[in-house]
Parts: structure tokens; C-alpha cells; sequence
């Protein structure tokens, strides 16, 4: 993986964690080229810069397949525009040593560029994998930010999770749909999909009218006991 720089998180205050979905609960698994990947990544970034425009200026991203990488990769390419007009800081929260011993050499590749891109590279547990683990860097990533923006749609597992503890801390939310590509406010809980659904609104801004993009929007806060843990993401 070569040389980690290694950060240290002090003021949460505009700091965003990220959480999403593995490729096998994303309907374009690990085809970047996939319309529904090109169009995930544009409401991605278009959260991102709103953010930015709110004055969040640091990014913690979790380093796993799927969503995590593709997020990264929407921060390197806004580091790389926004250069000149600002600093974007961006750590990567790994959760053990060997976490990609089973990735193939693609994706490990990734994950190495996002890296050396990166601020700082974190690994949550110093030590090899156990069981858990995951759930131990999700939690400190929402310990350690403001507000989670999160890929959601209701489906169970570590997303699920991360989302069910950001709502117990009491931290913002944001949740982008997958399919629907929506932004919504998360109101009753991970648990009522349709409810979420229905209090959506349309997210593409940057197909319909860029000119709106930045203005008002919601992100709900609130509280939820977490499902049992489960590690797929």
C-alpha cells in the first residue's frame, strides 16, 4: 500500500463522513463506465459541493469497494479543481491492517491512488481483521464528523448501520437513493423504506437546472437504535 501518512481528527465541526453500498448492492457492481454509476457519481459530487458551499472542508471516506471508492475519487478530482480557490482536506479510515488481501490488483490500485492522494490515511484497529471491525471504523468515522452523507435506500446491513448510529449521535444526515437518485431528509428511520421514499425530492439539479443547485436544503437529525451489526456494507 505503500507509505501512510497518518492525521490526526481534532475539531469535528465541518467534517462529513460517507458511507454506501459494496458493488453487489449497486445495480452497476464495479462498471464505473454503467449509466447508473455515471449518474450516482454526478449527485455525489453535486452533494460534495454543496457541502463545500456550506463551508465543510474536510472528508472522511471508509476505503471499501463500491461507494466508498467511488466518493474518494469525486474528492481527489474537487481537490484538484478547487485548488487554487481553497484547501479540501480528505483521510482515509481504514479498518485493519489486511483489509484487501482479497481485492483484486484493480481495485487495490484505487485505493492506493486515493491514498497517496489523501491527507492521511487512518487506520481505526491496529491490528489484523476481526469481526466487527467494520462496524468500529463506521462508528469512528461518525464520532469524528458533523454529518454523514450516505448512499441508502433501506436495505440492511453496515450502511443501515452507520446510518442507525449517525441518528443516534444526533449527527446531520444526508441520503442519496441509488436508483432514484434522490436527496431526502431521513425522518422515521432506516427501517421504513416507503416513508423515505415518498418525502423525496429530485437530486439531479445538474440535468434540470444547475442555476438551483446550492440554495435551500434539509438534512434531518434524530435518534434510532441501531440494527444488530452486520458487516456487509
Amino acid at each position: 500500500m505503500g507509505r501512510i501518512k497518518r492525521t490526526v481528527i481534532t475539531d469535528k465541526n465541518k467534517i462529513a463522513a460517507f458511507t454506501g453500498y459494496r458493488p453487489q448492492k449497486l445495480s452497476f457492481g464495479n462498471d464505473l463506465s454503467a449509466p447508473d454509476a455515471l449518474a450516482l457519481r454526478k449527485n455525489i459530487e453535486a452533494e460534495y459541493m454543496r457541502l463545500i458551499k456550506a463551508g465543510y472542508r474536510k472528508f472522511l471516506t471508509g476505503g471499501a469497494q463500491g461507494c466508498d471508492l467511488l466518493a474518494a475519487e469525486v474528492i481527489m478530482e474537487l481537490r484538484i479543481r478547487l485548488v487554487n480557490e481553497m484547501r479540501i482536506e480528505h483521510v482515509v479510515c481504514l479498518p485493519c491492517f489486511n483489509y484487501t488481501k482479497a481485492w483484486d490488483e484493480e481495485q487495490r490500485r484505487r485505493l492506493k491512488r486515493i491514498i497517496d492522494d489523501s491527507n492521511g490515511c487512518q487506520y481505526v484497529s491496529c491490528s489484523e481483521y476481526y469481526k466487527g471491525c467494520m462496524q468500529v471504523r463506521n462508528r469512528y468515522m461518525v464520532d469524528n464528523s458533523s454529518l454523514l452523507l450516505a448512499v441508502y435506500d433501506g436495505q440492511k446491513g453496515g450502511t443501515a448501520n452507520t446510518v442507525a448510529y449517525a441518528k443516534q449521535q444526533k449527527k446531520k444526515i444526508i441520503v442519496i437513493h441509488p436508483r432514484l437518485l434522490t436527496h431526502i431528509e431521513l425522518i422515521e428511520g432506516p427501517e421504513d423504506t416507503e416513508k423515505i421514499i415518498s418525502t423525496s425530492a429530485p437530486l439531479n439539479y445538474y440535468r434540470q437546472d444547475p442555476g438551483r443547485y446550492g440554495a435551500e436544503y434539509v438534512i434531518g437529525n434524530g435518534t434510532n437504535e441501531a440494527d444488530d451489526e452486520d458487516e456487509d456494507e
